[in-house]
């Protein structure tokens, strides 16, 4: 049986122009009369071969030695045929098998090229090069369930083998495996801390997976690692920010401030920290003293313009907004912003001139698109909220927010019904959870007179948010409609604490 010598190096293929866009420089395949070097497989991971000594056929060696030589000349279709005619005076020489194999490979015949290699593994399930490019070629052809199994036969070999964990840990991520993934490269990690490229994979699986405790605890991994490392900072601040945890986003915000205390970006970022904060009085005075240092940046303005929008400090946020649409007539936000505030005030009509200008900047923006559905309706003009609910909804079939508004839009008027619990029930399948979704669905339940099940939804509704005055009136008119008067007043006293200028509610609870 022909012997490849071995040698510690790895040659790549040549890739010709047909494989261009398919061989990439994982695939470590030798061109020459050598292998990469693999260590011995261990007996009870796989079978050796009962004969694996035999005496040399000298016209296949010579058919292969001719081969090889037009390997390297790139002569790929000469050698397979050289390749060919060695077979027919040894057949059961797996080397030719494998130079056959990168030969069609090279060739742009992958089909040949991994049946070669299949018949290589048969004589010899020791050939670790044969196995490593039969997976690689899987992986390559988009094969992932097959090279799987190869490549946790690699990793099983030599689990320190760092390349191979590497691929098999993209391979359990193409077939979705993401918590096999995520143990390979914390195994990785753990095997050689310097592989910090490992950890970071990690943590991003673990932020895909909404796992933030772990994602947070690799970072914190990361920045001990290395602490100089801005971007650690900032993905640990991110995760802080999922959590709602603002006081340690701005922890690590202060720590970038000392790394980098000249970086106009990370001083913004902080800024906006601030403004999320409920250190009210300081955020202020530092946007502020950011926006005097560069009037030309508009981030300070937006995050400031927040805060006072959410405080509710009406005069200072309109007196920064005319500031701001003079010196950034393109930031469609400052309208939005304003269109808010004004709509907290119930001035409708005006919050509907903000978002036409803001539209006016940005005809596609989404934010200012739905906020102006919901005013056309809020304003009865719902021949125009029917119409830009229908072209957002057209655009962004998943958008849920819109496909609720919508859907309750249609419930209160009592029109398409059947309509709206479609579309509820699609936003209600993107976020089951939400308070919101789950009130319009048990009120288009109500009014079809499904009157236990519609308590079931709004109940939830209520349990998740609370303090709504309008899910705690629904779920009143519901009770009433079960002949629970008594409960169903309780749920109107609370909504009316919530909203004390209601007339509707005081008239329910006089009755």
């Amino acid at each position: 049986m022909i012997k490849r010598a071995e040698s510690r190096g790895r040659l790549i293929i040549k890739s010709p122009p047909l494989l261009l866009n398919l061989v990439i420089c994982a695939i470590w395949i030798s061109t020459t009369f050598t292998c990469g070097y693999r260590p011995s497989v261990k007996s009870d991971v796989l079978p050796t071969p009962a004969d694996t000594a035999k005496s040399y056929d000298s016209r296949a060696v010579e058919h292969f030695m001719a081969g090889e030589q037009y390997s390297m000349q790139e002569n790929y279709a000469m050698a397979v045929l050289e390749y060919q005619d060695a077979l027919q005076y040894d057949s059961s020489s797996n080397t030719i098998y494998v130079s056959m194999a990168k030969a069609y490979i090279n060739l742009g015949k992958l089909d040949r090229g991994i049946q070669a290699l299949k018949k290589a593994l048969i004589l010899d399930q020791n050939d670790l090069e044969a196995r490593e490019i039969l997976a690689q070629i899987y992986f390559l052809t988009g094969d992932a369930e097959n090279a799987e199994k190869e490549y946790q036969i690699l990793h099983q070999v030599d689990p320190s083998e760092v390349e191979i964990t590497y691929q098999l840990a993209a391979v359990y991520l193409k077939n979705k495996k993401l918590e096999n993934a995520l143990q390979l490269y914390e195994e990785i990690f753990t095997n050689d801390s310097s592989q910090v490229k490992a950890l970071e994979k990690a943590a991003e699986i673990a932020i895909i997976t909404k796992d933030t405790n772990r994602a947070a605890a690799y970072y914190d991994k990361l920045i001990t690692q290395n602490p100089e490392e801005i971007n650690y900072y900032k993905y640990r601040a991110d995760i802080a920010l999922l959590q709602n945890d603002i006081s340690t986003a701005l922890q690590f915000y202060q720590k970038l401030l000392q790394i980098a205390p000249q970086d106009t970006t990370i001083q913004e970022n902080y800024g906006d920290l601030l403004a999320r904060s409920e250190n009210v009085t300081e955020a202020i005075n530092y946007l502020q003293t950011l926006i005097q240092k560069n009037p030309e940046r508009e981030n300070a303005y937006i995050s400031l313009a927040y805060l006072y929008s959410r405080k509710d400090y009406f005069e200072q946020l309109y007196q920064l907004l005319d500031s701001a649409t003079i010196k950034f007539p393109q930031q469609p936000y400052f309208f939005i912003i304003k269109a808010n505030a004004l709509l907290k005030q119930k001035q409708d009509q005006a919050a509907e001139v903000a978002l036409l200008k803001a539209l006016v900047i940005d005809n596609d923006n989404i934010q200012a698109q739905i906020i102006l559905a919901n005013v056309w309706d809020t304003l009865a003009k719902y021949t125009l909220s029917d119409s830009l609910y229908s072209l957002i909804i057209g655009k962004n079939p998943d958008l849920d927010i819109a496909l609720n508004n919508f859907a309750y839009s249609l419930a209160l008027r009592g029109k398409d019904l059947a309509k709206a619990s479609r579309m509820v029930n699609q936003a209600l399948k993107i976020a089951p959870e939400n308070a919101s979704y789950l009130d319009t669905k048990g009120w288009l339940l109500y009014l079809t007179g499904n009157y236990q099940e519609a308590q079931e939804y709004v109940a939830k509704a209520a349990s998740l948010d609370k303090d709504n005055p309008e899910i705690l009136e629904h779920l009143g008119d519901i009770l009433m409609k079960l002949n629970k008067s008594a409960e169903a007043k309780g749920y109107y006293r609370q909504a009316l604490e919530y909203d004390p200028d209601n007339e509707v509610l005081k008239e329910k609870l006089s009755r």
